[in-house]
Formats: C-alpha cells, structure tokens, sequence
C-alpha cells in the first residue's frame, strides 16, 4: 500500500466524510422526481423498444449531472419543474455518450450490470444511444426559451467532438497534456457546465452568476474526469462497477500515463507506450511500478486538486445557501474519492 503517500489523518479524515447521498440532502426530495421522470420517458418510445430503453435508463449511476442541475437551481433561487426537465435532459445526453462509450471500448460492464452492447451488439446500441440523445433535444425544444435548446444542442456537439478527437489521438505518443486536458473539457466539462449554467439561467440569474456557474461546471468536469481516468487504471472492476483499463487497450492516453511518458523521456517513449498499449497483465504491474516510482500518482492528484480549487473559487460570489454549500462540499467529496483510491494500489 502507499502508506508513505497518503496519511492516517487524511484517510481518517475521509472516511468520516458523509456518502454521496447523504451530501445531496437538499435536493433529496427533487432526486426522486427526476428519477420518476427518467423512467415516465420510456413511454416516449416505441413500444417494441420500450424494454431496452427502461434497461439503459435503469442504471444506478451517480446522477452527478442532474444533481448539479438541480443545485445550481437551489444556489440561483428556487428548484422548478424546469430544472427537473433540465436534469432529465442531461442526463439522457450522458446515458447516450455512456451507451456510445461501451461500443467504442468494448466494455462488457456498466453499473454493475452487462451493457447494452454486450447484451444487444453494437448497431442495436449506437441506435439506442441516437434515440435518447433525439429525445433529449426534444424535451429540450419544449422550453418557452429557445436558449435552453440551443445551449443544450451545443454541448452535445462538443461532447460528441470530443469523443471523435479522443478516438483521432488513440495510440498518439505525442499527445500533449494541454490536449489531454481540452479534450476531457469537451467531454465531461462541457456537460457538467451546461448542467449548472442552464440551472442558473433558468432563475433568470445576472450573466455573472450564469458565467461563474458555467466556469464551476467546467472545472468541477475536468477534476472529475481526470479521477475517473485514473480509476481506470488502478481502480478494482468489483468496486468500480464497470468494465476497467478499456482506456490502454483502446489506446487511449490519459493523464498517468502522459504524466509518466514526460518522465521517462524521448528514448524511451515507444518502449513505454508499446507496454501501455499492449497492456498484459504482466506489462500492467510494471507500469503500475513506474508509476509510483516517479510521482505519478502525487501529480495527478495535484492536478485533480487545482481544478478542484478552481471550482470553489468560482462558487465565492453566489448566495449562502444550502445548495451552495452543497456544491462546495461536492468538490470535497472529490478530492477526498481521489485519495482514497491511492488504498486500492498495492505494490507486488
């Protein structure tokens, strides 16, 4: 274990930290109706469909994005039916990129449960993915306001260009940091932007709240994604709940490993990346080995904590409310989940 990196105080103090439902308090009476809602949306299929759809929408996921939607609700003034339709709308883009995900990576897991792809193939389930991504921009299209359509046809594109970008970089030894980092904006950040910017907007909140919610959205996205990237390498699948490493086997490089190939240095760039890519379990220990032995870890956490702080600065100027707070104590939650997963890595 890395004892030396991560201290008793600090997994104590994480420990004590509440779970993720218990800090969603203050939407916990909207959280069920967006889940009432999620399911209602199975009757806006095609019956000969509605089986499969109700299977992709079951999924016990985090509903981090609705979440958000929902808090920047609260934060802005009020929790409206709009934000409940909002949270659905968001939600269904990230079930769809998710379903997208599972094709492209072959994954066999999601949430603990077999994947669509795995369960249908892939034609049935890029299908299903355009579904509720149309879905999405119809309910989207149902405001009075066309901003919230538009805002939300926006960030799909950029979500759907930064997949397609990823897959242009796969096995892309020269892939740059800063690269890295704008495309998991275009990927995660740009949904959990529009999620709390539209929450704002719906509150007709002044530009400066919107932009400062857009701006935590955005940097609360790309500490998330970056986390989430280094759970694929030295999470366990048992408690992850879904398929892991599917990042090195399709050649994807992510912050670890950019970070490691930095250190290594140019003569040994293709020797490295060929250990990546091939990723035998044998290559994987030693990778794993390389990883801690040159601050891999400590620098992803750093960066993970930069954007992190970031967020925080950006709730500064909105209302001291429960939804606010609730908002900060998310980038917590965070940074905290980062450093627990440092438990998960054991050194052969």
């Amino acid at each position: 274990m890395l004892g030396s990196t991560l201290s008793a105080g600090a997994l104590r103090a994480a420990h004590s930290k509440k779970n993720l439902t218990d800090l969603l308090e203050p939407i916990s009476v909207e959280l069920p109706r967006v889940e009432e809602s999620l399911a209602n949306q199975v009757r806006s299929f095609d019956e000969r469909l509605g089986s499969q759809i109700q299977y992709i929408l079951g999924g016990t996921g985090k509903r981090l994005r609705p979440s958000l939607a929902l808090l920047a609700g609260g934060a802005t003034g009020r929790v409206a039916e709009e934000h409940i339709t909002l949270a659905v709308i968001v939600e269904l883009i990230h079930i769809a990129t998710l379903v997208h995900d599972d094709v492209l990576d072959e994954a066999e897991l999601r949430h603990r449960l077999p994947t669509s792809n795995s369960r249908w193939g892939n034609e049935i389930s890029v299908l299903l993915g355009d579904c509720l991504f149309a879905h999405a921009l119809r309910l989207a299209a149902s405001y009075a306001t066309t901003d919230v359509c538009r805002k939300v046809s926006e960030a799909t594109n950029t979500v759907c260009s930064g997949e397609i970008i990823q897959n242009q970089r796969r096995f892309d030894l020269n892939l740059t940091l800063d690269q890295y980092l704008d495309i998991i904006n275009m990927k995660t950040g740009t949904l959990f932007a529009v999620s709390c910017e539209l929450g704002a907007m719906l509150n007709a909140a002044s530009s400066i709240v919107v932009k400062s919610m857009r701006d935590f959205g955005i940097n609360l996205g790309i500490a998330y994604q970056v986390y989430d990237d280094c759970l694929d390498i030295f999470g366990q699948e048992r408690q992850a709940g879904k398929s892991l490493g599917t990042d090195m086997k399709k050649g994807k490089l992510t912050l670890p490993f950019l970070l490691l190939l930095q250190h290594m240095g140019s003569d040994r760039r293709e020797e490295l990346g060929a250990m990546i890519f091939h990723n035998s379990q044998e290559e994987q220990q030693r990778l794993l080995k390389l990883a801690l032995g040159n601050g891999v870890i400590e620098e992803s956490l750093a960066t993970i904590d930069a954007y992190v702080a970031r967020a925080r600065n950006n709730l500064a100027g909105l209302p001291a409310n429960a939804y606010t707070k609730t908002l900060g104590t998310l980038t917590g939650y965070l940074s905290d989940q980062s450093r627990l997963l440092l438990k998960e890595i054991a050194v052969p």
